[in-house]
């Protein structure tokens, strides 16, 4: 045996690209919307650690202590029920409304293996408005889009994950 892997670490064919995702806003009903009109999105826990160095160590040691979960996404204005609308009410009501989402994967149609439709899907809830969101942004000849940035109150559980 020469020790080499002849072997393929991965099969390449059941790679997932962005076409295989989708972006769902779960309403007060809990009824899920598939957000279509979203052309990107992302969802991201960002790790805050403390430095600690014990006494005659020259290795600082991170602990954690906390997360933030963000999502954020761009949608091409086509309607406006399930972001825009609800927003811009609860700011006239004086609160910031709370979304609901859901981030999903599907295996392709032609995925080997009989893994089909095998799907990965993150609920996301407790969702509020953060940072700059954009009420209308134009730009002539241009589609128009809007960004948004929620941050997560709650962590992030998985429905289904590829496995």
């Amino acid at each position: 045996m020469n020790g080499l892997n002849n072997m393929a670490v991965a099969d390449y064919r059941k790679a997932v690209t962005g076409k295989d995702g989708q972006l769902f806003m779960t309403d007060s009903r809990g009824q899920n919307h598939f957000l279509g009109e979203v052309d990107t999105f992302q969802i991201q826990v960002n790790v805050a650690n403390a430095d600690w160095q014990p006494v005659g160590s020259i290795l600082n040691f991170a602990l954690g202590t906390g997360v933030t979960v963000t999502l954020s996404f761009t949608e091409t204005v086509i309607r406006d029920e399930f972001t825009i609308a609800p927003f811009l009410e609860g700011l006239r009501n004086g609160i910031f409304p709370l979304f609901a989402f859901q981030g999903a994967l599907r295996r392709r149609p032609d995925a080997p293996g009989g893994e089909v439709g095998r799907r990965e899907r993150v609920v996301l809830s407790n969702c509020t408005p953060d940072g700059a969101i954009d009420i209308m942004s134009l730009t002539p000849g241009e589609i128009v889009k809007r960004a948004w940035s929620f941050r997560v109150n709650s962590l992030p559980k998985e429905l289904e994950l590829f496995i």
